[in-house]
């Protein structure tokens, strides 16, 4: 007997994370603005979800003042890779030009933009975890002994969890990028479990 499921198996072939800008209308519907999926999987993935509580010791004893769960903060850091890639847009992307794209399209688009109508998304596909983040600071580190390597380090608080919105996501990317469904037929790399994924997403919810 197998000690995992074919379920997790088949979610654990799928590493991408992906990262939307939706701007909301005064009509209260909301639209993606830009959506980007991570090339490279990050090599090191930590989520903190602290508690807000206060142990606090008397003679008589121990009470606690609990006021609930804290904001989680997480930290993505890794490398963009030498080699091309084919991105989830289908597209072809060296680690130059991801690193690049990435940061431009999300963390500094963002921040520049400062309208209370802009969230940031962020959609942890394989931990089916879905946040609205505020990004707290992106780190890039190059060394000359790896002059076309990209070492980054990326960390955000989530502000909230999303809820019903995987099917919202993927119904949005497969507008966007509705090349991806044909990529799952051709591509072997984890790229073509995105088509599968969020396809499937948009029938089941």
């Amino acid at each position: 007997m197998s000690l995992v499921s074919k379920r997790t198996k088949d979610i654990k072939k799928f590493y991408r994370m992906t990262f939307e800008i939706r701007k909301t209308l005064p009509s209260g519907n909301s639209g993606a603005i830009k959506l980007h999926t991570l090339l490279v999987n990050p090599s090191d993935f930590t989520q903190d979800e602290p508690g807000r509580g206060n142990v606090v010791q008397t003679l008589g004893g121990a009470y606690v003042a609990d006021f609930g769960a804290g904001l989680p903060t997480v930290t993505l850091s890794g490398t963009t890779g030498y080699s091309l890639r084919r991105s989830a847009e289908n597209k072809e992307l060296d680690g130059y030009e991801e690193f690049i794209k990435f940061r431009a399209d999300i963390y500094r688009k963002f921040l520049q933009a400062n309208d209370p109508q802009h969230a940031l998304y962020w959609y942890n596909w394989e931990d089916n975890e879905y946040y609205e983040i505020h990004p707290q600071n992106f780190r890039l580190q190059r060394n000359k002994s790896e002059p076309l390597l990209y070492r980054y380090e990326l960390r955000f608080t989530c502000l909230r969890r999303l809820i019903k919105t995987r099917r919202e996501a993927a119904t949005d990317y497969l507008k966007r990028n509705p090349s991806t469904k044909k990529m799952a037929e051709r591509l072997s790399s984890s790229v073509s479990n995105i088509g599968e994924l969020l396809h499937n997403l948009t029938k089941g919810g």
